[in-house]
């Protein structure tokens, strides 16, 4: 399982070999005989697996071709936003986060 949870799909490569029967091209497993014939996909979950999949991918090259870049005000590590972590990310891990509300909370108690 990859880090959002999603399963890892394997790579299906489709030979345009009339021959054999027709493959899904999300998951390999070959097509029903009594689907369409520009069917591509063997079940909705395969067709929604790839449009997301090609949707994060788009996401993903858009944003380090825009070169967006994000510094964390805690420790100063830098990451491209929206692929190193989420677009809204303000801090680079759970560790400077809780050290930045440690130290909230200190001045907090100070003053």
């Amino acid at each position: 399982m990859g880090g959002d949870k999603a399963p890892r799909l394997r790579l299906v490569v489709i030979a345009a070999d009339e021959g054999g029967p027709r493959l899904c091209r999300g998951c390999g497993d070959p097509l029903m005989p009594s689907a369409k014939s520009t069917a591509v996909f063997c079940k909705d979950a395969c067709r929604s697996r790839s449009w997301r999949r090609m949707r994060r991918t788009r996401a993903r090259t858009e944003a380090v071709t825009a070169g967006a870049r994000a510094e964390c005000p805690q420790c100063g590590a830098e990451w491209t936003v929206g692929v190193d972590r989420l677009v809204s990310a303000v801090y680079c891990s759970p560790v400077c986060r809780k050290r930045a509300w440690h130290t909230r909370r200190a001045r907090a108690d100070e003053g």
